[in-house]
């Protein structure tokens, strides 16, 4: 039994299995086998943003279900008080607890609630291995701990428990290889973005490697921010641009899009449009404007790091864009290039000089929900005519309005 379910999973571990997945297809077989199994728990540490470890929940007739655990969670008092966190701080391979019985062990107020809910045994398992730097969010161990409980009466035998600590090792060295490829996951997700990230391990690493996406492309900038960094402390600034980020940066990633490049303190992002249809991302992408805006107001009302000001413009258009690795062959970089790329930094900048935040070329605003209307013209190097930019009816002009001469600029202007 015990040897047919390692060489099962040493297959899997030669493959690319999903965690979650391969946990549930062990309980399935184990409790098929005979180990009474009513509830199953498997924990890893992550590198993530957002994330400081994750967990699978096993039940015999609902699978297994998969939660994720914030950074903040690594002090909670749960946690603290759990038998994941003892078995960590101890080093400990192995911990059991019968439930019920005068040899019952009740040391930990979760064992107290699963009596209750009439389990009889509990069982903790833990494999040690390295993965990337987890150990700084795991109390310097990481690896996967895996709980086990029966409401079986008398609790698990002597042969379930060898079964359960005999399959554990080789578990893990299929866990490993499902870890090892989330939290690559989770790096290029957030470095280079989902697309980007996922081009990038599915092999597209040489220079040049890349394709071109149509879509409706984003650049917003902090106005102002040449003086605020002069004149803020530096933990003030970078305060003060991460909640500029937050504005901007969050919207568009809440609405579809996807970040190609923080500019300094300038996003960069696209909309790609799907199936010829430029209305769907000229939507979302209006959308995330309006958002923008509205959560740049409310910071201004809470108050910024340093009473900064916190004031931005940004720029629409729609196009092509030419979505690779550029650089040298010993350092790359997986960003968005192209004509509209260069364009839609020069209708951000032209938001100073006509006095409104939002700006957007006239193909985006024949095609965006909202009303829009041409408020001026910008004249760019390169181009032999000026070009139209239009902003939302609704919206007021943040500041008067210069006379609406056209500008000729060949770049992004502080």
């Amino acid at each position: 039994m015990i040897a047919e379910t390692e060489t099962w999973l040493v297959r899997k571990a030669l493959g690319d299995p999903d965690i979650r997945t391969l946990f549930e297809n062990l309980c399935n077989r184990l409790r098929g086998y005979g180990i009474p199994l009513e509830r199953a728990a498997l924990s890893w540490p992550t590198l993530h943003p957002l994330f400081r470890a994750e967990q699978a929940f096993w039940y015999p007739d609902k699978g297994a279900d998969l939660e994720q655990y914030s950074h903040a969670s690594e002090d909670s008092e749960r946690w603290l008080k759990s038998p994941f966190h003892h078995m960590l701080t101890h080093h400990l391979d192995t911990l059991r607890r019968p439930l019920v019985g005068p040899a019952a062990v009740l040391d930990f107020d979760v064992l107290i609630t699963f009596q209750d809910e009439g389990y009889t045994d509990y069982l903790l398992t833990s494999t040690a291995f390295h993965i990337a730097e987890t150990t700084k969010f795991s109390g310097g161990r990481s690896g996967i701990m895996s709980s086990w409980m029966t409401k079986r009466e008398g609790g698990f035998t002597d042969d379930d428990i060898g079964a359960l600590k005999r399959i554990q090792t080789i578990f893990a060295i299929a866990c490993r290889a499902s870890i090892q490829r989330r939290v690559m996951g989770n790096i290029v997700d957030a470095y280079l973005g989902p697309t980007a990230g996922h081009q990038v391990l599915g092999g597209e690493i040489r220079r040049g490697d890349g394709a071109r996406i149509p879509a409706v492309v984003w650049f917003s900038d902090l106005r102002s921010s040449t003086r605020l960094s002069d004149t803020m402390d530096p933990d003030s600034y970078l305060q003060l641009l991460n909640r500029y980020y937050e504005c901007t940066a969050q919207p568009v990633i809440d609405n579809g899009g996807e970040i190609l490049n923080f500019v300094g303190d300038g996003v960069l992002a696209i909309f790609p449009i799907e199936e010829e249809c430029p209305k769907a991302a000229a939507s979302r992408a209006e959308t995330a404007a309006r958002q923008a805006l509205d959560l740049g107001e409310e910071a201004k009302i809470t108050g910024t790091p340093g009473n900064a000001p916190l004031n931005f413009g940004i720029g629409l258009a729609i196009g092509e864009v030419m979505f690779g690795n550029i650089g040298v062959q010993q350092r790359l970089a997986f960003s968005g290039i192209g004509k509209v790329v260069n364009t839609v930094t020069r209708v951000e900048s032209a938001t100073k000089r006509l006095g409104h935040s939002v700006l957007a070329l006239g193909e985006f605003a024949r095609v965006a929900p909202g009303k829009w209307e041409e408020v001026g013209e910008i004249g760019i190097a390169d181009f032999d005519r000026s070009l139209a930019v239009f902003t939302p009816t609704d919206l007021k002009a943040d500041q008067p309005k210069n006379a609406p001469v056209p500008e000729q600029i060949s770049a992004p202007v502080k």
